[in-house]
């Protein structure tokens, strides 16, 4: 959803022109934005094509293995090509506790005591 702003996309569209090789950028990308799915308010796929047309090198991984996130980090750090580098963390919002994976609005509800006993027991 943050990439829903104009000046985040300034901020991009400036390095890449800049050739900021020294910049790395996560993406977290949940698919949740604050009232729905960002699918249903913009869609931004493909979301890697727009990077690399801004002129930034793209790896796109799965935001939950920690190990694959390191090794591109690494790979990226030591990336001599001159643009920025951007890795795109396909991630699942509220992972591990099915019905918050779904609900769009968990990104900004408040839960009550019964429904964290529900999660943490869903969780062990």
């Amino acid at each position: 959803g943050e990439l829903f702003e104009g000046a985040v996309w300034e901020a991009i569209m400036f390095a890449g022109e800049h050739r900021l090789n020294n910049l790395i950028m996560i993406l977290d990308r949940n698919g949740v934005c604050m009232l729905d799915f960002c699918e249903n308010v913009i869609n931004l796929s493909p979301l890697d094509h727009k990077f690399i047309n801004f002129k930034w090198k793209v790896e796109t991984v799965n935001g939950h293995d920690i190990n694959q996130l390191y090794h591109t980090l690494m790979a990226l750090k030591k990336d001599k090509e001159e643009k920025p580098k951007v890795v795109i963390a396909n991630t699942v919002k509220g992972k591990g506790v099915s019905h918050l994976e779904v609900d769009p609005l968990s990104h900004v509800r408040n839960l009550k005591p019964d429904e964290i006993d529900r999660i943490i027991s869903e969780l062990k």
